[in-house]
């Protein structure tokens, strides 16, 4: 994965439609929350910023989160198809919500299209 720096903003959104896919299928798995918590550190957030972040996420707007998304460059938005496909697959299985969710964010943000297998790869590298 190439480097890639958000904004405060730009992770808040991140961690929200993260929290929202990750509640779509009616239940939380340990293993969404490890990985949300595992990427925050991949940009170097400390456990006080997360908790920020957290707040933020849940402060803002379904919207808000979309438009910010929305607008990030290419690479950024490479990166939130990856870590969404890749957190709905995480808990070993991908129900019929989550995917229309994923669709239906790639669509509005004008996301790259991804297989759930490519976001997995994207995400291991």
């Amino acid at each position: 994965m190439e480097s890639l720096s958000f904004t405060r903003q730009e992770m808040a959104a991140i961690i929200k439609l993260g929290t929202v896919m990750a509640a779509a299928d009616r239940h939380l798995h340990e293993n969404e929350t490890t990985m949300m918590a595992t990427e925050a550190l991949r940009f170097n957030l400390s456990e006080k910023d997360f908790g920020q972040m957290l707040t933020s996420s849940d402060k803002m707007e379904a919207k808000e989160a979309l438009f910010t998304i929305a607008t990030m460059t290419d690479s950024q938005k490479r990166y939130v198809t990856a870590y969404l496909g890749t957190l709905m697959s995480i808990d070993g299985n991908i129900d019929d919500k989550e995917m229309a969710l994923w669709s239906m964010v790639s669509s509005l943000c004008k996301l790259p299209t991804m297989s759930i297998a490519d976001a997995i790869e994207y995400m291991t590298e």
